[in-house]
């Protein structure tokens, strides 16, 4: 089983780099990006008007 250690960590590398590809490509990953976006851009406008920085 040793000798194939090398072989089935590029397999899982593959499918995982896939599934991320196939998430991308789907539209999932696109609103999660734009949601974590959105409330970053809230979180730091926040704080800067909270220290008084307009």
């Amino acid at each position: 089983m040793s000798e194939h250690k090398g072989a089935i960590l590029l397999l899982i590398v593959c499918v995982v780099i896939f599934g991320i590809l196939v998430a991308f490509a789907t539209g999932v990953i696109q609103p999660l990006i734009a949601k974590i976006g959105a409330n970053l851009n809230t979180m730091v406008t926040n704080v800067f008007s909270g220290i008084g920085v307009n």
